[in-house]
């Protein structure tokens, strides 16, 4: 069955069928929608009313001020394979080019202190309160512990979407992460304040069985309708409106690796936890995550110190 996404360009049908053709190769394709609706978007503004893209329409479709970073070449990529999928199909006058380009990724993760926390789901809570009806309160209420859940458990946007009620273990405190980023399952735990929290939730809403959220039409959640409300719940806060989702992500490794090593664990064990916990592949993408905060500061600043005196001792040094 065609699952129709709300396309509004004169290609609306081909960019259902596009994501169609994909996801029968395998690909998840999810991701990969918001760029596809980006295009959409911008073939409505453009007023295209004949199903052609030209030179000049395929440069407005990938056009990005930053020609260098991720979201440059995903927008390309994306934009190319549904020209050669259209290509491919038969259409005529349908322009796109292989471009070679570096990459330089630029991006830098935005980590809340635990009073942003705070804040940023205060918000939430005051956003799902003020909804005007039933089925905005549920959706606005579902949103609130979805994110919740993103943040205490270190989860990706496409794994949260997709838990089911099943996926759930109450008695142990688990969740089932099934076959997520590069087919990789895992086990993830909450704590018992997030219990709390999911138990009032599937009670309040009477949810027994299947997707754990839902939107306002008991479907899958859609991705650009989390990060649009992300954005409105940062401007609410005052927080920075810069902020991606995956940002919780990182908040969450950095705050569990931060409290592990302040138990007294060893940083390297903590590092191989982290890696198999967060469905990692490599020990380098944990890494990754691991910023240079304050606190990693401060420890480096110690045993900087502790390590100086013994390279000095013995040896007179100017006081000038």
């Amino acid at each position: 069955m065609l699952n129709n996404y709300e396309f509004k360009s004169i290609f609306k049908d081909e960019l259902n069928y596009f994501i169609k053709y994909k996801r029968s190769l395998g690909f998840k394709y999810e991701n990969e929608v918001y760029r596809l609706r980006r295009l959409d978007y911008i073939l409505v503004v453009l007023k295209i009313k004949s199903k052609k893209i030209t030179r000049e329409i395929f440069y407005e479709l990938i056009n990005n001020n930053d020609k260098h970073g991720e979201n440059y070449a995903s927008q390309y990529r994306v934009t190319k394979d549904f020209c050669k999928f259209l290509i491919s199909n038969g259409y005529k006058n349908i322009y796109y080019e292989d471009k070679k380009f570096k990459i330089i990724n630029n991006y830098k993760p935005i980590l809340f202190t635990d009073n942003e926390i705070i804040k940023l789901f205060k918000a939430m809570d005051e956003y799902s309160n003020c909804s005007k009806d039933e089925k905005s309160y549920f959706v606005y209420y579902s949103y609130s512990i979805l994110f919740r859940l993103i943040y205490s458990c270190g989860l990706r946007i496409s794994e949260v979407i997709k838990i089911n009620i099943e996926d759930i273990n109450f008695n142990e405190n688990t969740i089932n992460i099934i076959d997520s980023k590069r087919h990789i399952s895992r086990i993830v735990v909450f704590s018992k304040s997030m219990k709390r929290c999911l138990e009032t939730y599937l009670k309040k809403f009477e949810i027994k069985r299947g997707l754990l959220f839902k939107d306002a039409n008991e479907n899958k959640i859609k991705h650009y309708k989390l990060r649009d409300y992300y954005k409105t719940i940062l401007e609410n806060a005052n927080l920075n409106i810069n902020s991606h989702i995956h940002d919780l992500r990182h908040c969450f490794c950095n705050k569990a690796f931060n409290q592990m090593l302040e138990k007294g664990y060893d940083e390297n064990v903590v590092i191989i936890y982290l890696y198999k916990y967060m469905g990692h592949k490599r020990i380098t993408e944990t890494e990754y995550y691991l910023h240079f905060t304050d606190y990693n500061k401060n420890k480096l600043l110690n045993i900087n110190d502790s390590f100086s005196k013994y390279l000095y001792e013995g040896v007179e040094l100017d006081n000038d």
